[in-house]
């Protein structure tokens, strides 16, 4: 019994070793992307808060002629300052 599985190790354990690394290597970037995910999520949700805020405030024309930027752009920008935090 053990002289197959030395046998089954001896030819297999490149394949074993680099599988593990890559198991163990994705359970530490686990949070990272968790982190990631919610701050899209965040950015998206301020992002659509802040369209409708500025379209109820009607934000005017001269903040939009001084920045050169459309609404959409403004609430996007409004969106990743809210959630840089």
């Amino acid at each position: 019994m053990s002289n197959k599985f030395y046998e089954w190790w001896k030819n297999h354990r490149k394949v074993v070793t680099y599988g593990a690394f890559i198991i163990l290597f994705g359970f530490y970037l686990s949070p990272v992307v968790k982190e990631a995910k919610y701050k899209n999520q965040c950015i998206m949700y301020s992002t659509e808060g802040a369209l409708t805020k500025f379209n109820k405030d009607d934000i005017g024309k001269t903040l939009l002629e001084e920045t050169g930027l459309n609404i959409d752009e403004l609430a996007k920008i409004e969106g990743y300052k809210n959630c840089i935090k």
